[in-house]
């Protein structure tokens, strides 16, 4: 089977997590539960440029139209990118692609580099714009590359942070981005790393907005295909461990980092099809324990929610047939989730409630489990990480 990143037939199947709903669309009502499509999840790796994909055709614009994820609600986030504009604030002309609610353009705009925001979700990006952050709502796509070049000059900076997954050509967008950055310029690509989901048997992660899960070699063969070197990378926090990668317009006399060089060859070594199958029977094993330790508390009587309602909650509910038997409900800090279901399982979503009374939490949103904690500011609750499940406090 060919590989749709470097056309190589290479790829070869490798697991399934089964009938998976869309993991982003939220259910509102009995109507929307009715008409929710269900799709095979089956996982494919590239042996050649080291990738996995899902290998399915699903119209992105479905993604998109109406989204649910708000960046900023996420304390530990917004520190990130607070950070990440401390390191652009020499810019002279910033583009963030997948802006989101302006998670990013605040803090730039609050260190005066000029900048603008490109956001395909409509009700995201009219909020962005409602609190003042400059935002395109479109895909960035040939189209949108021209509107820029007509209004605005070249950026000598764009930045795609967890949105190179997202896309069915990634191709085209580094020719679309590539067109319209200035000769000197940087490319900064914030992209959820295929090795950090292997090794900590991440495999909820996988989900059908993202076709495409990547490794630095994965990367390099579709860049270097497009005129363009990987410079550096660094690895950051977000999304279980992703890498930041600094990519720039061809050039002979291009200086590439030693970290670049070390990773390509770590990558060769560790990734097999061999090992990424080993995992994900490792995943398989960790969904089941989890079930047996939600029908223990539930025959304890033991009082279970779940906090956080991001999108790789879906694929463990869904996987591990888990619903609100045994998860009685979600909390979310998201109003866009609030008073929805979760997709596929259908547990409900309600806000949070400092009457209510809670005992065992399994914390979906496990990332952001220091600021959980100091909000519900109660000792006697168990935390419970899902995959692999483990006490958390």
């Amino acid at each position: 089977m060919k590989c749709s990143l470097c056309k190589k037939n290479n790829l070869d199947f490798v697991f399934s997590l089964g009938k998976q709903p869309l993991a982003n669309k939220y259910p509102k009502n009995k109507n929307e539960i009715k008409n929710e499509n269900l799709f095979d999840m089956n996982i494919y790796f590239c042996d050649f440029c080291l990738s996995c994909n899902l290998n399915i055709n699903i119209d992105r614009n479905i993604f998109f139209s109406d989204y649910y994820y708000l960046s900023s609600v996420n304390s530990e986030l917004v520190e990130h990118f607070n950070e990440l504009a401390l390191e652009l604030k020499n810019k002279k002309f910033v583009i963030d692609i997948g802006s989101n609610d302006g998670i990013l353009l605040r803090p730039l705009k609050y260190n005066n580099v000029k900048s603008i925001g490109i956001e395909p979700s409509e009700n995201v990006g009219a909020m962005a714009n409602f609190n003042g952050f400059k935002t395109i709502i479109s895909f960035f796509d040939n189209k949108c590359a021209k509107l820029i070049l007509d209004k605005y000059e070249r950026p000598d900076c764009i930045v795609a942070s967890s949105v190179f997954t997202h896309l069915d050509n990634p191709n085209q967008f580094i020719i679309d981005a590539r067109d319209i950055l200035d000769d000197d310029g940087v490319l900064i690509i914030e992209v959820e790393y295929l090795l950090s989901i292997l090794k900590n048997v991440e495999f909820e992660r996988f989900y059908f907005d993202r076709p495409y899960y990547y490794t630095l070699s994965s990367l390099k063969e579709i860049f270097t295909n497009n005129e363009m070197d990987i410079v550096d990378v660094k690895f950051i926090k977000p999304h279980g461990g992703s890498l930041r990668i600094y990519v720039k317009k061809k050039n002979n006399n291009q200086k590439i980092s030693k970290s670049v060089l070390e990773l390509y060859k770590e990558e060769k070594k560790l990734m097999t099809i061999d090992y990424i199958k080993n995992q994900f029977h490792n995943f398989s094993n960790e969904i089941n324990a989890l079930k047996t330790k939600l029908i223990d508390l539930k025959k304890n009587n033991s009082n279970v929610k779940g906090y956080g309602a991001p999108a790789r909650l879906a694929t463990i509910t869904n996987f591990g047939k888990i619903n609100k038997d045994l998860i009685s409900h979600i909390i979310d800090d998201s109003e866009l989730k609030i008073n929805r279901f979760t997709p596929g399982m259908h547990i409900p979503i309600l806000p949070y409630d400092k009457n209510l009374n809670l005992e065992e939490v399994i914390l979906f949103a496990y990332e952001y489990y220091d600021s959980i904690k100091k909000k519900l500011n109660n000792s006697r609750i168990n935390f419970y990480k899902p995959i692999p499940f483990k006490k958390m406090n």
